[in-house]
């Protein structure tokens, strides 16, 4: 009995061991017969997913992307005004697709987006899913009667035939 025992701890043991193999290198690990898998990762993304490194907030490489997200940031006039303090508000947005829970759904959002912010750079455009339905919708009002020149404007354009006006949480840069 004793020795049954010592062998089922031994074999627990081992089943540890083996476990404690990285996941990406049992990822890109080579099988014959199969193919070949490659990783193109920062590498701290590869310790967060093996469990490597815990999150550190005053790591040198967090301060730099934080750091390179501010530049973006004031490099895009259209975000960055006189104080550039972005807040939330009740406000309006120009509803310009609404559709069903698929990914042509979604690619069909998304183009909308795009074609939007194409035609009218002033105007941001929202790519969102709502169960169960992909909505893409435009700008940042915070009057409706400056919604209701902005979707007479899209509607002119093209862009949104069927748009309508929705009251929605908008974006103000004060």
């Amino acid at each position: 009995m004793k020795r049954l025992a010592n062998i089922f701890i031994l074999l627990l043991f081992a089943c540890f061991a083996n476990a404690q193999v990285r996941f990406i290198d049992n990822l890109t690990r080579v099988v014959a017969g199969q193919g070949k898998v490659t990783v193109s990762q920062d590498e701290r993304l590869t310790d967060i997913i093996n469990g490597d490194r815990q999150k550190n907030t005053d790591n040198e490489s967090d301060k730099e992307v934080d750091k390179e997200k501010e530049e973006e940031d004031t490099d895009n006039p259209a975000l960055v005004t006189p104080t550039g303090k972005k807040t939330k508000v009740r406000g309006y947005r120009v509803q310009i697709y609404w559709g069903g829970s698929t990914r042509s759904d979604q690619s069909r959002a998304q183009h909308a987006a795009n074609q939007a912010m194409t035609l009218f750079p002033e105007y941001k455009a929202y790519t969102s899913f709502e169960s169960p339905h992909w909505r893409c919708r435009v700008g940042d009002f915070k009057e409706r009667h400056e919604a209701v020149e902005a979707l007479r404007e899209l509607k002119k354009a093209g862009i949104a035939r069927e748009a309508m006006i929705v009251r929605s949480e908008i974006f103000i840069y004060q």
